[in-house]
C-alpha cells in the first residue's frame, strides 16, 4: 500500500514537471533566451555575413513562435509534439552557447 502511495505520488510530481515545461509560458521563456543568445553571438561574429543570416531566422522564429504560443491551437498540439519542439529548443540554446563560449577573445593583454 506505501509503496502504491509513493509510486502515484512520483507518477504525479512527474506528470506536474512535463506540463510546466509544455506550458506555452516556459516556450515564450525560452524563446526569448534564445533571441538574447542570438544577439550576443551576433555581437561577437559580425563581419561574418551568413552567420548574421542564421542570426536573423533564429529571431524571426522565435518570434513566430511567441506568437503561436499565444494561440489555443498550440494548446492542441500533442503532448509528445510540444516535449519534441522543447528538446529541439534546449538543443539551439546548446549550440548558441558554444558559440558564445568559443568566441575569440577581444584583446591579447592580460586583464
Amino acid at each position: 500500500m506505501i509503496e502504491w502511495i509513493k509510486r502515484t505520488l512520483r507518477e504525479l510530481a512527474a506528470r506536474r514537471r512535463i506540463a510546466r515545461e509544455i506550458h506555452p509560458d516556459s516556450f515564450r521563456e525560452l524563446a526569448g533566451e534564445l533571441v538574447e543568445l542570438a544577439d550576443i553571438a551576433a555581437r561577437i561574429r559580425p563581419e561574418e555575413h551568413a552567420f548574421q543570416l542564421r542570426v536573423k531566422r533564429i529571431k524571426r522564429e522565435m518570434d513566430d513562435l511567441s506568437r503561436m504560443t499565444g494561440r489555443p491551437e498550440f494548446r492542441m498540439l500533442p503532448q509528445k509534439k510540444r516535449l519534441e519542439l522543447r528538446e529541439s529548443l534546449l538543443s539551439s540554446r546548446e549550440q548558441l552557447l558554444k558559440t558564445v563560449s568559443d568566441a575569440p577573445v577581444p584583446t591579447t593583454l592580460r586583464q
